[in-house]
């Protein structure tokens, strides 16, 4: 009677890292050596052909969901790769004190991608299946009830192989078919600024302007400027990402190179120290600047925003001031006159870092 074959078996992300690691710190070990290492530690058995591709792999690789297998391939990489970074950019919004990202809204904007991907709703099913699996490859965290929550903490896993996502962890509310996307097309005649706090809730909402005054705005036009942030609609999906090309010192204009974006080319396009308008555009615009530290006292604008001669705003507060580094966020929504160019004005004392974001996000149709 022939030998029954025996069980495959598999190390997830996080244990080829550290075999990684044992490897590079004993390059000198025996395969033999390395085989039993695997064994006490992991309790699994690998072949010779497998230690070397995790051997010769590189360590991004193995990034994502650390509790994760095997890395299958999907059927469309190009719109998985688009719904990835639609994500990241809500992420980061989120992280800066705007609503977390909704399974709900996940799901409208990979409908709206899917659509413009060209691929028919035959050959991929959003479903419930569709949205879990898609979260566990990438181990990402959304907020399936609570619409407005921050989870910036739990979404911060995303960003490192130590992510712990259980396998048998679902999505606690199965998210709805994708409606039809709504446009919000409202004009607006005057900008809502929000400046390092979150805006306030209630019948009456109020946007906190960076200059400490506030102006207050009904639900609708509250809705309108978080609109963006991918809970309602898909119009986020339009937007220009910019990434400081060197740290700036005072007074001077942050100078920007593309990171990312999406069906923004009619629009917008980076000028090197600011983003050109290309046609009138409502937009909501996102500046996370990082910098210097600075005193408690200090009282003067830490960075203003121009659109051409005209001051969009400014920030005169911190939103993170620790180890000797801050974060200042400006939140504004407003219309842009078309042949202009948005730029940002370091003022405060140390430099302005490489690692600040310019975003522009459009609104209108």
């Amino acid at each position: 009677m022939p030998e029954p074959k025996a069980k495959r078996t598999f190390l997830t992300n996080a244990q080829k890292l550290q075999l990684k690691e044992f490897w590079s710190q004993h390059a000198d070990l025996q395969l033999a050596a390395v085989v039993a290492w695997v064994q006490e530690h992991f309790g699994a058995t690998v072949g010779r052909a497998t230690l070397y591709r995790i051997y010769h792999a590189p360590v991004a690789a193995f990034a994502g969901n650390a509790r994760q297998k095997k890395r299958r391939s999907v059927k469309f990489p190009a719109l998985e790769r688009d719904v990835l970074a639609f994500y990241e950019e809500n992420r980061r919004l989120s992280q800066s004190g705007g609503p977390a990202l909704t399974d709900d809204a996940l799901i409208r904007a990979a409908a709206e991608l899917r659509e413009r991907h060209g691929i028919p709703q035959e050959e991929l099913k959003l479903s419930n299946g569709w949205l879990y699996r898609f979260k566990e490859r990438h181990a990402l965290r959304t907020a399936p009830q609570a619409r407005g929550e921050r989870c910036g903490e739990e979404e911060a896993e995303t960003q490192t192989v130590k992510a712990h996502v259980p396998q048998a962890e679902k999505p606690t509310r199965k998210p709805r078919a994708p409606n039809q996307s709504r446009s919000h097309g409202s004009r607006v005649s005057r900008s809502a600024v929000v400046s390092g706090d979150r805006a306030d809730s209630g019948a009456e909402r109020r946007l906190a302007l960076s200059s400490g005054t506030e102006i207050s705005a009904d639900d609708d036009q509250t809705h309108n400027t978080f609109a963006a942030c991918g809970l309602d609609t898909v119009q986020a999906l339009r937007y220009i990402s910019a990434a400081a090309v060197r740290p700036t010192v005072a007074v001077a204009f942050v100078k920007w190179k593309l990171a990312s974006g999406m069906a923004f080319n009619d629009t917008f396009s980076v000028d090197n120290d600011g983003i050109a308008v290309l046609r009138d555009a409502t937009c909501q615009l996102n500046v996370e600047l990082q910098h210097t530290a600075l005193s408690t006292g200090s009282s003067t604008a830490i960075f203003k925003v121009w659109c051409g001669v005209e001051l969009l705003g400014q920030c005169e507060r911190y939103v993170r001031n620790d180890c000797g580094r801050a974060l200042s966020v400006l939140q504004l929504r407003c219309m842009l006159p078309a042949k202009t160019v948005v730029r940002v004005e370091y003022h405060a004392s140390g430099a302005a870092s490489s690692e600040s974001r310019l975003v522009l996000r459009l609104l209108d149709k």
